[in-house]
Formats: structure tokens, sequence, C-alpha cells
């Protein structure tokens, strides 16, 4: 009997062993798990299906698409994000800057905390304000019948989102009462 255990517990280690390194086979060659695994097909990119961080350049140029954006709007819409992707990109270094001084921080220093909280706080709203202007910008560059149909665009999205989410709840409370 001890035997056949100890054959068949053998077994299941070869067998699990295997399928693991099967799994690791699969896999991209730094380890991680590409998109096209997850989802059935192939989006490119390093960032997911979207085609980049928060959708960036794919993301306009499908918008400047449905908006039906004439060539000289597409050309300013490119020159507004180049002049701004410098000032991104100084934020961006500050807001790494400070992510490095919270690692590095004391949490007993009180004093400390809060200076850093501080930091953060007029940092996160040079970035909102930044954000904010780039957005009017766009705007800006839009004819009134553009602007309406990017208002419709928004609210359509924001239905999408709100069903997600309401779907999700719904799965939670599903989830919950089974268990």
């Amino acid at each position: 009997m001890k035997k056949t255990n100890l054959v068949l517990a053998t077994v299941l280690t070869t067998i699990i062993g295997f399928g693991s390194g099967a799994t690791m086979a699969d896999d991209n060659a730094d380890g991680e798990r590409s998109w096209k695994h997850h989802s059935g097909k192939s989006h490119g990119g390093k960032h997911g299906k979207r085609g980049g961080r928060h959708g960036g350049k794919h993301m306009m140029m499908r918008m400047a698409k449905k908006l039906n954006l004439t060539d000289e709007q597409k050309a300013q819409m490119k020159s507004l994000r180049e002049a701004q992707k410098g000032a991104k990109q100084e934020l961006r270094a500050e807001m790494k800057a400070l992510r490095t001084k919270m690692h590095e921080l004391d949490p007993n220093d009180s004093n400390a905390v809060d200076a850093l909280a501080a930091e953060k706080g007029a940092l996160a709203e040079k970035m909102f304000k930044a954000r904010n202007e780039a957005r009017v910008a766009f705007e800006n560059l839009l004819t009134d019948e553009q602007k309406a149909q990017l208002a419709t665009m928004k609210a359509e999205r924001k239905a999408r989102m709100e069903e997600r989410k309401q779907k999700r709840m719904e799965r939670r409370a599903a989830k919950n009462t089974d268990a």
C-alpha cells in the first residue's frame, strides 16, 4: 500500500512538473504572458490591448477618424501633442523622484510625511491642470459639429462604463450569495 502511494505521488509530481514546464514554454521569453494568450487576439504594444498607455497616439487617431478631422486639424493636433510632450516628461520625472523620496521616507517622521504629502498634492494639481489644458486646447481645434459629436461619444462611453460597472456589481453579488 505504501509503495502504491509512493508511486502515485511520484507520477503526480512528474505530471505537474511537465505541466508547469509546458506553461513556461508557452510564455514569452521575458517570462510574462502576452495579451494574445489572455484574450485570443494579438493587439501589439507592450501596454496591452489598447495600443499604448491609456490609449495615447492610437486613441487620438481613432478620435480624429470618428470626428472627421481635416488634415489641418490633424496637423494642429500633432503640434499640440509635441508641444505638451516635454512638459509631461518633466512632470513624470518629478513624480518618479517623489516616489523615490516616499520609499526612502521614515514613516515615523510626521513632519517629513506632511511635507512630502504637500509636495505630492502640489504635483498632482500641476498634472491635473496640464491634462485639462491639453483637453481644452484640443477642443478649441474642433468645429461646433465636431464638439457635438465629441459630447455624444463621451456620453456613449459613460453609458458603456456604467453598464460594465453594473454587470461587475451583479457578478460580485452573485459570487457573494454563492459563498
